[in-house]
């Protein structure tokens, strides 16, 4: 899963791409990714096959989004409790791995649904007319099968 994700981050090209753009980054995907409808606040979407985990792109804008340290503690509220975090700083980018139960649910929904053994994988990508911010959430067995 590392090397397919950073090859997403690092817009590496495989057989079939499609091309997605978020900011001035253009990412390609090809097989077994399919890409998902857009909204105001997801910028792309993918998914790994038709029911695997979903890949969602973001970008506020110039100074909008709260940057590494802000999102990474957003994404770590998502938990029920304290997730386990392993946060690494590429140099052009940061990206982090939480495992723990996950609530599942939208940003607006009050019942959401305790998940355990859930992975998120993220990616913060900074740039001065705002960072690109990539989310993959999944259960862990999920994202491990398509790690393989």
């Amino acid at each position: 899963m590392k090397r397919l994700f950073l090859s997403l981050v690092l817009s590496c090209s495989l057989a079939s791409a499609a091309d997605l753009t978020v900011s001035h980054l253009t990412f390609k995907a090809g097989e077994p990714w399919i890409e998902q409808p857009k909204s105001h606040m997801v910028k792309g979407a993918l998914t790994f096959g038709k029911d695997g985990p979903l890949l969602k792109f973001y970008h506020f804008g110039k100074g909008q989004g709260g940057g590494v340290d802000a999102n990474l503690r957003r994404w770590a509220k998502q938990f029920k409790e304290a997730p386990k975090i392993e946060k690494k700083d590429h140099g052009k980018y940061t990206s982090v791995k939480m495992t723990g139960t996950y609530m599942v649910g939208g940003m607006m929904v009050r019942n959401k649904v305790e998940t355990p053994d859930y992975m998120l994988l993220g990616a913060i990508i900074p740039h001065p007319d705002g960072d690109v911010f990539l989310k993959m959430t999944a259960p862990e067995a999920k994202l491990k099968e398509a790690q393989a």
